[in-house]
């Protein structure tokens, strides 16, 4: 077919006209040659010539109906299984095609008003069972189907700049999350998986890719104590410092909040300085108790460091176990309620001018007045609350020397080194605050890990030193994650580390409503988005972000003209004169229009990948479900699917899972092509991390 600046697809397949004339033509060219005055030869000559002609006007006019059908419905995309084994090109995203300005074109044309009975889905018939229709519009992709689709993959190299998937709810995010996560397992890399929400069809393939690949697995999940990995977001680190930096990072930094943040920070290392000094592990109850009575790792630190650095008598000295005079006579009044043995101590470090910069944190604390200290740590104290109510406690703050508890600690260095599956729920539906603490203190210990890796590699203490493996990051919901500054280190810095970071939410604002800060938002998406899965949005700004870094194309239209002039001669023989004229213009369109964005079918994305390349993408389904998982993860997802309902997952009988018996504005001037428009302001100065906007 020639090409023409319009290519006039949406049209009845008049080509199919000529083609059943050629065809009639070589019937009666074989069957009664003597009507065209031909003998035998000639008529077969000439029927094989119009039987050519007939082929090729009819599939002329299938191409014409072959692309409008593909306009009302895209046919269903499913794979095996074992066809997510890994690609070395990279990571595969489905079928589709690089979107042009041909194909603006095409999606132009189809959406006309003329030519809507040509997009418009038709229904599937009266009888029972008959195919609903399709959800969205699937012109978006049949534009495209002319040409043919193609395995999409993103190149290794694009995917150390991280990927952000963006998509409103029940468009396919977690589908999207399970393909990925599937072929980052079978490529042999640790993988890591924080499901604040928790979604049983995600936990069942990750468990069953696991096992398909012979890989160690973790579950942590604060829902489920009795069967959670335990674990310890401060009790691993590289220098003293990074224990208070992770507890006092969640904590409220706007306005006058920051000097509460600070000293609290203060408190929280010498109390972690002391415990580590002790031979202790410093972990969220231990920190509170000390907190709330420092008097106690006060006496036992300053006997201890006194033993080791103190004078040979300083006990007999100091007195013994409160011997000795009455330590509180002679004291300031706020003093004299303390534990005597304390005062002891403190007198005597003083008096002898010792100095130990523990010692002297922790003398300085006890020496507050006990208001004016409570009121200095009243804003850690709640958080750590919140960390140590009910069963979660047991779970983030394991006793390391309980030989007894079969539940395993999970850790990072070992996961990484073993090359682990970890899934990670945090029942946010239940506990909002609680699973934002603790899924922001376990991306803080990760990132803490990141920098350890990056400047000494995986195996810093063996022989024979591993490489450093590319660790891929999974984190859905991303807005009940994202509440503290570690994420943004982690995006910014683990390419280095070899972390890979796929991150899912639903729209740019709920980034920038979980920091609570827009430069900060702003931040981490420049830094979060080399490559773009926009699924369906239903946020106009998000969908305006994506669209405003691509480039504008040309679109073609063609204008009908009719005019008619009558004669103002009355002896003329012409009464009057018409004309009627088709124009072809031509106007500047960006490739993708935003309302497009928000009208795509569940399980399609559009692609921007490798420096402004964008492909139009479906996502396959998984034909095989996964395999039964265990007795006890089976009940687990079973109840995850019971209290986690949604319109994709058929929840069970309430009786299916005993879980008594089981677990106890916008701006003036043009907007940064690059930069997110949030929807909303910053919180007020003083205000914690979320709130609204005065």
């Amino acid at each position: 077919m020639a090409q023409y600046p319009i290519e006039a697809l949406l049209r009845p397949p008049v080509e199919w006209s000529s083609s059943l004339a050629a065809a009639s033509l070589a019937a009666i060219a074989l069957r009664a040659p003597d009507l065209l005055l031909a003998n035998l030869p000639v008529a077969r000559g000439l029927a094989l010539a119009l039987g050519g002609f007939a082929v090729w006007r009819f599939l002329q006019g299938w191409r014409v109906v072959r692309y409008q059908r593909g306009l009302r419905r895209i046919p269903p995309y499913r794979i095996a299984a074992r066809a997510l084994d890994p690609d070395p090109a990279g990571l595969f995203l489905g079928r589709g095609f690089r979107w042009t300005a041909r194909h603006t074109q095409r999606l132009w044309d189809a959406t006309r008003a003329d030519n809507r009975c040509y997009v418009e889905p038709r229904g599937r018939g009266w009888w029972p069972g008959r195919e609903p229709l399709p959800s969205g519009l699937p012109a978006l992709h049949g534009v495209g189907l002319l040409e043919g689709e193609g395995r999409v993959v993103l190149p290794h190299p694009e995917r150390q700049g991280h990927v952000f998937y963006v998509g409103t709810t029940g468009v396919g995010k977690t589908r999207a999350a399970e393909l990925a996560l599937a072929q980052d397992i079978r490529r042999g890399h640790p993988v890591i998986c924080l499901d604040p929400k928790g979604d049983p069809d995600l936990f069942r393939r990750l468990h069953a890719e696991a096992v398909r690949a012979g890989r160690p697995s973790y579950f942590f999940h604060l829902g489920y104590p009795d069967h959670s990995a335990r674990y310890n977001p401060v009790g691993r680190f590289n220098r003293i410092t990074e224990v208070a930096t992770r507890i006092a990072n969640q904590l409220p930094a706007q306005g006058n909040a920051e000097a509460f943040r600070q000293f609290a920070w203060l408190f929280t290392h010498v109390i972690a300085r002391a415990l580590v000094a002790l031979g202790e592990r410093p972990d969220y109850r231990k920190t509170l108790q000390s907190m709330n009575n420092i008097e106690p790792l006060l006496v036992r630190y300053f006997e201890w460091w006194l033993d080791r650095a103190g004078p040979a008598d300083w006990r007999a000295r100091a007195g013994a176990d409160g011997a000795g005079p009455d330590p509180r006579a002679g004291v300031a009044r706020h003093l004299k309620g303390r534990d005597p043995r304390a005062l002891q101590l403190v007198q005597f470090y003083k008096a002898q001018e010792l100095y130990d910069p523990t010692a002297d944190g922790l003398r300085r604390a006890f020496e507050y007045e006990k208001t004016f200290f409570d009121k200095i740590s009243v804003a850690v104290q709640p958080l750590l609350e919140k960390l140590l109510s009910g069963r979660v406690g047991e779970l983030i703050n394991p006793d390391y020397a309980d030989l007894e508890d079969p539940r395993p600690i999970l850790d990072w260095a070992t996961a990484i080194r073993q090359r682990a599956v970890v899934y990670c729920g945090f029942d946010a539906l239940t506990d909002a605050e609680v699973a934002a603490a603790t899924s922001q203190g376990m991306l803080a210990d990760l990132v803490a890990y990141a920098g350890e890796l990056y400047k000494h590699g995986l195996g810093e203490n063996l022989a024979v030193p591993e490489p450093l493996p590319e660790t891929c990051i999974h984190l859905d919901e991303f807005a009940e994650l994202a509440r503290g500054p570690e994420i943004v280190q982690a995006l910014n810095k683990g390419r280095g580390a070899g972390l890979r970071f796929s991150i899912y939410t639903q729209t740019l604002a709920d980034v920038a409503a979980g920091l609570g800060n827009r430069d900060r938002a702003a931040q981490l998406v420049g830094n979060a988005s080399n490559t773009v899965v926009m699924l369906r949005v239903a946020d106009l700004a998000t969908a305006e972000w994506v669209s405003r870094r691509l480039e504008t194309v040309e679109v073609n239209m063609l204008t009908r003209v009719t005019s008619a002039t009558d004669s103002s001669l009355p002896d003329s023989p012409v009464h009057f004169t018409s004309s009627t004229q088709e124009r072809q213009t031509s106007q500047t369109t960006p490739l993708l229009e935003p309302g497009f964005l928000m009208q795509l079918p569940r399980g399609h994305a559009f692609v921007l990948m490798g420096g402004g390349q964008l492909y139009k993408v479906r996502f396959p389904e998984i034909a095989d479900p996964p395999p039964r998982l265990p007795d006890d993860l089976d009940a687990i997802a079973r109840d995850m699917a019971r209290r986690y309902h949604r319109g994709a997952v058929a929840a069970p009988p309430e009786d299916s899972v005993n879980r008594a018996a089981l677990w106890g504005p916008a701006p003036a001037d043009p907007p940064d092509p690059r930069a997110p428009p949030w929807g909303t302001p910053d919180a007020p100065p003083g205000a914690p991390p979320g709130a609204p906007p005065p």
